[in-house]
């Protein structure tokens, strides 16, 4: 999406938004789809505009990119908050379908086949087979309000009197823009896609509200694990839901961890905010 002025994001980075624009009509309460804010875009702010948002909204920030982006309603509430990393939303419906494995059997036809709802509404598809073998698969109905990743079973297939060894996935939809708490409701726990700088309520969580996260520059840090660590120390996301793991450098020995969020800038302490320069891949929202 767009590069847009600081002064776009109406209410400030710390707010909590209920529209992908950012507005939404005071007496209705549906959200305004026009304006001059829009889901994924984002704004890079010099240290000095940083510092007038700080002035501004009483939180110190520092110069780096803020994005708005939408927020699953599946995330964990008590994963999120100022200074704990976001992750990547696991989709709630299906993105596309693909085959895994055309394998063998008899019988030809077309089948609408049906997922396992996954905690939500089953996704649909369409799945060719000639002699056996799966050819084709086009997902028709995408599902909804899913909370893990479905699976189909194709039993609509052999009910039918057709047999065949194949198989066929979902791939849930995704996007840089669709975030979550790092934890089973992300893609991966290691797959850190920014900052929080906001703490939704879980009603607003719920609601799939949108939010602010910082994704380049100097961010403020929420470390889990770190006593007294040294400035210049590496800040990583260890194996447990959102934790975040401070350890100390060795010159020419330290790995590059998975799940890396940056260097820190500050003495580090468990539960204490601090300060992290992000290495983060930069993301085409």
């Amino acid at each position: 999406m767009a590069q847009v002025p600081y002064t776009s994001f109406y209410n400030g980075p710390f707010a909590v938004y209920t529209s992908p624009s950012g507005m939404s009509d005071p007496t209705t309460g549906l959200p305004y789809l026009g304006g001059s804010l829009h889901e994924g875009d984002y704004t890079d702010l010099m240290e000095n505009e940083a510092q007038q948002w700080a002035v501004q909204f009483g939180t110190q920030l520092h110069a780096g990119r803020y994005r708005l982006v939408h927020l699953s309603p599946n995330a964990v509430t008590a994963n999120i908050a100022f200074g704990k990393p976001a992750g990547w939303g696991l989709g709630t419906q299906v993105g596309q379908v693909a085959i895994t494995a055309a394998g063998t059997g008899s019988g030809s036809g077309t089948f609408a086949v049906t997922s396992t709802t996954a905690g939500g509404t089953a996704a649909t598809a369409l799945v060719t087979v000639a002699a056996g073998v799966i050819t084709g698969v086009q997902l028709v109905y995408p599902g909804s309000g899913m909370t893990t990743v479905p699976t189909f079973g194709l039993t609509e297939i052999s009910a039918a009197g057709v047999t065949t060894s194949g198989t066929i996935e979902a791939q849930q939809y995704e996007s840089p823009n669709f975030i979550s708490s790092l934890d089973s409701s992300a893609t991966g726990i290691y797959n850190v896609r920014g900052i929080f700088l906001n703490t939704p309520t879980a009603a607003q969580i719920t609601a799939g509200a949108w939010v602010v996260i910082q994704e380049l520059g100097i961010a403020p840090l929420l470390p889990t694990t770190a006593a007294s660590v040294a400035a210049g120390s590496l800040a990583y996301v260890s194996a447990t839901a959102g934790a975040v793991t401070v350890a100390s450098i060795t010159a020419g020995t330290t790995p590059f961890y998975v799940g890396t969020i940056g260097l820190t800038l500050d003495i580090t302490n468990a539960g204490y905010l601090g300060r992290v320069i992000l290495n983060l891949p930069v993301q085409q929202g």
